[in-house]
């Protein structure tokens, strides 16, 4: 369904010049900063991260894809980042990309996918 709204939006601001592009580029900005915030924070509960509200996520068109930087809180106060490049929507909420997710200055996760099965 989502694929299909954006080909619709592709599809009508094509003929707007190069302003249809930079609203293209916005959209997968929103689609990215959406699935990443909900799917980074499905991951971190996977390897134990509990976090006390939604993760806080900015994106940014890069060479080779959208640049994810997101933020947020434990349960027990410390903080969160999740960071990486998507470069890709394979459908569904999934990213795909590479990403990293940080407590209290350790790694604790580093996938290819947010969301993926």
């Amino acid at each position: 369904m989502r694929d299909i709204a954006v080909l619709a939006i592709v599809l009508v601001l094509s003929g707007c010049g190069s302003s249809g592009v930079e609203q293209v580029a916005d959209v997968d900005e929103v689609l990215v900063r959406t699935a990443a915030g909900t799917q980074g924070q499905n991951e971190l509960a996977k390897v134990g991260v509990q976090l006390t509200g939604l993760l806080s996520c900015d994106t940014d068109q890069v060479d080779d894809g959208v640049s994810v930087a997101c933020s947020g809180t434990t349960v027990d106060g410390q903080a969160v980042e999740l960071s990486g490049t998507a470069t890709s929507l394979p459908g569904g909420n999934a990213v795909q990309g590479d990403f990293v997710g940080v407590v209290a200055g350790k790694q604790v996760l580093t996938t290819e996918c947010l969301g993926c099965p």
